[in-house]
């Protein structure tokens, strides 16, 4: 029983030393980094677009396909930057919206049922006989 005791005890003080660090990137953002024209399906791509191409028209071919990667990457990054900053300010206006809505929405809420008690009638659900 105390070694089951203390082997908890080890495991329990042993966890945060296995913890990960609050800095560390996941596994989608360290494959962005490394991501470059030279991925697999670039090569694959541009082969089958080189293919019985002389060099200058290779060398011309690939300079091209690099420049529309980058220009790609480019708007990637710049819609990402402006999805960010809308979600900011949302984020901001929507504390200050959510305040007045909730309002509107109460005193909404408190008019209806104040208009219904009024026009309910004493014989409600009653049939005439």
């Amino acid at each position: 029983m105390r070694g089951l005791v203390l082997l908890g005890m080890i495991m329990f003080l042993a966890v945060p030393a296995f913890a990960q660090e609050a800095d560390l990137k996941g596994a989608s953002e360290q494959a962005y980094e490394n991501a470059s024209d030279k991925a697999v399906f670039n090569r694959v791509s541009d082969w089958f677009s080189t293919v019985g191409k002389s060099e200058e028209e290779k060398e011309q071919v690939l300079a091209e396909r690099k420049a529309v990667r980058a220009e790609k990457r480019e708007r990637k990054e710049l819609r990402k930057v402006q999805k960010n900053a809308e979600r900011e300010t949302n984020r901001a206006r929507g504390g200050l919206e959510d305040d007045s809505g909730k309002a509107e929405n109460k005193m909404r809420e408190i008019n209806q049922n104040r208009a219904g008690f009024k026009s309910q009638g004493g014989d409600r659900g009653r049939g005439k006989k």
